[in-house]
């Protein structure tokens, strides 16, 4: 689902270029790039809450946006284009959106923090009580661990 988001969200800015400024390309970009940096590095700090990785992507690339209207643009003499900001910000969107997907921020967590059964883990429980039993790893096998791990699991 938030693939196809991202995809409307692509291609609904592709036809608002086609229609509007020469540069807004530049300034969508631009806003991806600061609200990248500004969401991953809100990630990190907040350890991985959402919200605050959307408002460091959309707020930094709005105020990257209204930095340079105001700071560049103006002592130039050129005139304010709102556009230019909004299709900064509208780059912190997307990044906000591309953060969401590749840092795992998925919804599968449950309300107090901690993973489900559909967390996608073959251990739901761990039984301390019973002796380990690690797999007899053959020449012939695929070397996978991952793959091993799982057949000893099913095969007990």
């Amino acid at each position: 689902m938030k693939f196809l988001a991202l995809l409307y969200l692509f291609f609904s800015v592709a036809t608002l270029y086609a229609q509007d400024s020469s540069d807004a390309v530049k300034h969508l970009g631009a806003g991806m790039v600061i609200g990248g940096v500004g969401g991953y590095a809100a990630h990190k700090i907040s350890k991985g809450q959402r919200g605050w990785t959307w408002a460091g992507a959309v707020g930094s690339s709005l105020a990257a946006g209204l930095a340079k209207e105001a700071l560049y643009d103006q002592p130039r003499g050129a005139s304010w284009e709102t556009r230019d900001v909004i299709f900064t910000t509208l780059g912190g969107v997307v990044s906000a959106l591309a953060l969401e997907v590749f840092t795992g921020n998925s919804g599968n967590r449950r309300r107090n923090g901690g993973y489900g059964k559909n967390c996608g883990c073959l251990v739901t429980q761990l039984n301390l009580n019973e002796e380990l039993e690690l797999p007899n790893f053959t020449e012939n096998g695929s070397g996978d661990i991952a793959s091993e791990l799982q057949a000893t699991y099913l095969l007990r």
